[in-house]
C-alpha cells in the first residue's frame, strides 16, 4: 500500500483554483464582466488560477491532474483559467472544459520546456485575485494548492493573508487549500490557516488518503477500496462494478508500486479505455491513476491491472441518486385487498423509467412472506403510468399488525439493483351489511319494508354521514334500478348507524340489494361493500282493513265469552236447604237453594250468588248467600244493604263474607234457622211461604227495591225479575 507521494510529484498540483458562480470576460471591466454573467447561462463561472513557477516535472504532472479533474467537474457556465507566479495575470475565458484543459496542456508544456525558478508570491496572487472576486460581487470557491517556499508580505505576514480569506469567506467564498507530501511544516501551517479563515477544507495530496479524500470532496463520491493485494499476480487482477441506469458517476481508480503496470477500465460492451476518450476522463500521476466517467453506460465495468508487480488497490464509487421509498402512510383495512406504492426518485424528482421493475417482499406480523412486483405501467393497481410511483394490488392481509417491506428496483438484462425498505400497518376497519327483511311477501302496490343496512365496526355500531352510505337495488330479470328510499332507525349527532329500506315493487321477482360506504377511518379513505342480497319477492293483495276489524272484534267477543263461560262453569250452583229450628227444636224448611232460578245473565255472572230477597222463605231484605265447594256464607254491604240483625256463632254480622258452617244454628232477628247440605226428607214441615204451587212474585221485594241503598244490589235482587218455583 503506497502511503507517501514522491516529495515534488504535486508540488505544486493545483497552484490557485477559484470556482464561483458568475462570470468574467475582462480584468480591467468588471462591469463589462458582471454583464457578460447576466447574458450568459447565469449559473457561474470556474477560475483556474495556474501556478507557472513549477519546476520538477512531476510536480507539474500532479498540478495538470488536479486541474484536469476540477474542470471535469464542472456541468455548466463559464471557465476562466489565470495564471501567476510573482504577478497574477487576466483570467482567459473558455466555453468548455474541454477546451480549458487543452489550455492546461499547453502551460504544462511550456514549464517543461522553459522552467523559471521564480517563486510564487502567495501575498500578491491573493490580493490580485481577491480584487477581482470583489469586484464581481458574488459567492464562489477558492482553491489554494502549495508545495510551500512561496513568498508573501512580511509587513502584513500570515495575518494579512487570513484577513484577505475572511473578507472573501463574508461574500460568500470558500477558500480551501491543498498541501503536498514536500510542504514544509510552516507553510503547511499557513495554508491550513487560510483555509480555516475562508472557510474551506485544508486538503493534503502528500498521502494516498489524502489524494482520496481530495477526489471525493472535489467530485462528490466516496472512494473506497474494492481489491487490495500486496502482490499483484502474473495474470493481473479485474474486479467488476455494477452500474445501474441514470448513474451520474463513475469513478475508479489505481493505486500501484510498479510503473509498468498497464490500468485500464472495460465498458459493459466489452470495450477497454486506457486514456481520456468521450464521456471518460483518465489522470494519472507517478504511482496513481484514476477514471471519472460522467453518465456511464448501465451494466457492469471491470478494472484491470496487469503486467505489473508489488502492491495493488482498487478504488471505485458509483454515484447514483436514484432511490426506491416506500412513503408513510395510514392503515390498510385487514381481510381486503389493498394497493402497495412505492416512489422512484431521482434526486428529489420522480424517475421516469417504465423498464424499471421493483420487487417487493412483505414479511407479515407472524414472520409469513409473500412477494410482489410493482410497476410503473398503469397496469395491476398503478394508477398512472410513468409517474415515478411503482403500485401493484396487494391481497388482502389476515393478520393485523405491522408488516416490514423490502423494495428492490431493478431493470431487464441487469444484475444491479436499487434497495429501499418500508412498512405498512393493517387494521380492522368498518364493515357494512345488508339483510333482507320478512319472508319476501309484500303487499302490492304498498310502501313495503324490504331491507335493513347496518355499518358495524368491531361488532359495535358505527356512526357515518348519511351520503357516506350508497344503497341499490335492482330487478334482477329486466336489469332495471327500482326506486328506494332510505330511512335512518335513529339519527345520533347528523350521524346514522342503521339504514331501513323502503319501495314499492312493480312486480313480482328476483331482486338484488348492494350496499357501499365510502369514508374515512385511522386518516385513510376507504370502500367497504356488503355482501351482495338477493330475494325472491312475491305480491299479494293485502285484505281490507275493515275486515281485519271484524275479525279482531269477534275475536275479542268471543274470548270473553269462552272466558265468562268458563267462570260460570269453574263456579259452584247453589246447593243445600236453610232451616227455622222452633222453640222445640223441630225444623222448617224455608229455602231450598236448589230450586233458585236466576236470568241467564246471573246464571253467567252470578251463579253462586242467591240474593236473601229473592227466597220468600227468609226474612231479610238484603244480604246475599255465597256458595262455594267449601260451604255457604252470608255477603253483605253496609253501604247498600242496609243493617242486617243477624248473629252468627254469638256475633253480629259483619261486613264482607261471613261463612255459615254446615249444621250451625244462627240467628236472624228472634229466630233461629240452620243450613244443611243433605236434601230434605218427607217428614220435614215446609214453610207455608213455600206450599203455593204457581209462580209468583215476591212482593216483599217491592220495598225492598225501592230503598236507595239497595240500587246497587245485583240484579238477581230486583222485584221485576225474581221468581221462586217450589221444587
Amino acid at each position: 500500500m503506497i502511503s507517501t507521494l514522491p516529495r515534488r510529484t504535486s508540488l505544486t498540483l493545483f497552484a490557485f483554483i477559484i470556482v464561483a458562480t458568475y462570470a468574467a470576460w475582462g480584468w480591467s471591466d468588471a462591469n463589462a464582466i458582471q454583464a457578460q454573467v447576466n447574458q450568459s447561462s447565469g449559473v457561474g463561472f470556474t477560475l483556474v488560477a495556474y501556478d507557472t513557477s513549477l519546476l520538477d516535472p512531476s510536480d507539474i504532472e500532479a498540478a495538470d491532474l488536479a486541474a484536469k479533474m476540477v474542470l471535469s467537474n464542472i456541468d455548466e457556465g463559464l471557465i476562466l483559467v489565470g495564471q501567476y507566479s510573482d504577478h497574477a495575470v487576466e483570467p482567459e475565458t473558455f466555453a468548455t472544459s474541454d477546451l480549458a484543459k487543452a489550455a492546461i496542456d499547453e502551460s504544462s508544456d511550456r514549464m517543461r520546456s522553459d522552467a523559471a525558478d521564480t517563486p510564487a508570491d502567495l501575498s500578491e496572487m491573493l490580493e490580485s485575485y481577491a480584487s477581482f472576486i470583489e469586484q464581481l460581487g458574488v459567492p464562489g470557491k477558492l482553491f489554494i494548492l502549495s508545495a510551500g517556499n512561496f513568498a508573501f508580505h512580511e509587513s502584513t505576514g500570515v495575518r494579512g493573508l487570513e484577513g484577505l480569506a475572511a473578507d472573501l469567506s463574508a461574500q460568500g467564498i470558500t477558500i480551501s487549500t491543498i498541501s503536498l507530501a514536500t510542504t514544509p511544516a510552516p507553510d503547511r501551517d499557513v495554508l491550513a490557516t487560510i483555509s480555516d479563515a475562508g472557510g474551506g477544507t485544508p486538503y493534503d495530496l502528500g498521502f494516498l488518503d489524502g489524494v482520496i479524500e481530495f477526489i471525493n470532496g472535489e467530485l462528490g463520491v466516496t472512494l473506497t477500496p474494492s481489491l487490495q493485494t500486496e502482490n499483484t499476480s502474473a495474470a493481473g487482477e479485474t474486479i467488476d462494478i455494477g452500474v445501474p441506469p441514470h448513474s451520474s458517476y463513475l469513478v475508479a481508480g489505481f493505486s500501484f508500486e510498479d510503473p509498468e503496470t498497464i490500468n485500464v477500465i472495460r465498458q459493459p460492451n466489452g470495450q477497454e479505455i486506457s486514456d481520456t476518450v468521450g464521456s471518460v476522463n483518465a489522470f494519472a500521476i507517478s504511482g496513481m491513476k484514476f477514471f471519472t466517467v460522467r453518465n456511464p453506460q448501465p451494466g457492469f465495468w471491470a478494472l484491470r491491472s496487469a503486467s505489473g508487480s508489488g502492491q495493488l488497490t482498487m478504488y471505485s464509487d458509483v454515484v447514483n441518486d436514484l432511490s426506491i421509498v416506500m412513503p408513510p402512510q395510514p392503515p390498510f383495512p385487514s381481510a381486503k385487498p389493498f394497493v402497495l406504492e412505492a416512489n422512484a426518485l431521482s434526486g428529489d424528482l420522480p424517475l421516469i423509467d417504465a423498464s424499471a421493475m421493483v420487487d417487493v417482499v412483505i414479511t407479515g406480523p407472524d414472520g409469513t412472506e409473500h412477494s410482489y412486483i410493482l410497476n410503473d405501467l398503469g397496469e395491476d393497481g398503478d394508477l398512472f403510468s410513468e409517474d415515478g410511483v411503482f403500485s401493484s394490488t396487494v391481497a388482502a392481509q389476515d393478520t393485523i399488525g405491522v408488516s416490514e417491506v423490502t423494495l428492490s428496483m431493478r431493470w431487464p438484462n441487469l444484475a444491479t439493483t436499487i434497495d429501499g425498505n418500508g412498512t405498512f400497518v393493517v387494521e380492522p376497519f368498518p364493515a357494512i351489511e345488508i339483510a333482507i327483511q320478512g319472508d319476501g311477501s309484500v303487499n302490492k302496490g304498498a310502501r313495503s319494508h324490504l331491507a335493513t343496512v347496518d355499518l358495524k365496526f368491531d361488532n359495535a355500531a358505527y356512526l357515518v354521514a348519511q351520503d357516506d352510505i350508497e344503497v341499490s337495488m335492482l330487478n334482477v330479470a329486466e336489469g332495471s334500478i327500482v326506486e328506494i328510499e332510505l330511512e335512518p332507525t335513529e339519527v345520533i349527532e347528523e350521524k346514522v348507524y342503521q339504514l331501513r329500506v323502503f319501495g314499492v315493487l312493480p312486480t313480482e321477482g328476483q331482486y338484488e340489494f348492494a350496499a357501499t360506504l365510502r369514508s374515512t377511518h385511522l386518516d385513510r379513505d376507504f370502500v367497504a361493500e356488503a355482501a351482495s342480497a338477493t330475494q325472491d319477492f312475491e305480491l299479494i293483495t293485502p285484505t281490507p282493513v275493515l275486515l281485519y276489524a271484524g275479525i279482531g272484534v269477534a275475536a275479542f267477543v268471543l274470548l270473553i265469552f269462552i272466558l265468562l263461560w268458563l267462570r260460570a262453569l269453574l263456579q259452584s250452583s247453589p246447593f243445600g236447604n236453610l232451616y227455622r229450628v222452633s222453640s222445640n227444636r223441630e225444623r222448617e224448611l224455608v229455602a231450598n237453594f236448589r230450586d233458585y232460578r236466576g236470568s241467564a245473565w246471573d246464571r253467567l255472572m252470578n251463579k253462586p250468588i242467591v240474593p236473601a230477597a229473592a227466597m220468600p222463605g227468609i226474612p231479610l231484605h238484603g244480604g246475599r248467600f255465597m256458595f262455594a265447594v267449601r260451604g255457604i256464607s252470608i255477603s253483605y254491604r253496609p253501604d247498600s244493604d242496609g243493617l242486617l240483625n243477624v248473629m252468627v256463632g254469638g256475633e253480629p254480622l259483619q261486613a264482607g263474607k261471613t261463612p255459615i258452617p254446615d249444621g250451625e244454628e244462627f240467628q236472624i232477628g228472634s229466630e233461629t234457622f240452620v243450613f244443611d247440605r243433605t236434601p230434605a226428607g218427607s217428614d220435614v214441615r215446609m214453610s207455608d211461604r213455600l206450599t203455593q204451587t204457581q209462580r209468583t212474585r215476591n212482593e216483599e221485594l217491592d220495598t225492598f227495591a225501592l230503598d236507595p241503598m239497595t240500587w246497587d244490589a245485583p240484579s238477581s235482587a230486583r222485584p221485576t225479575r225474581r221468581y221462586y218455583r217450589p221444587g
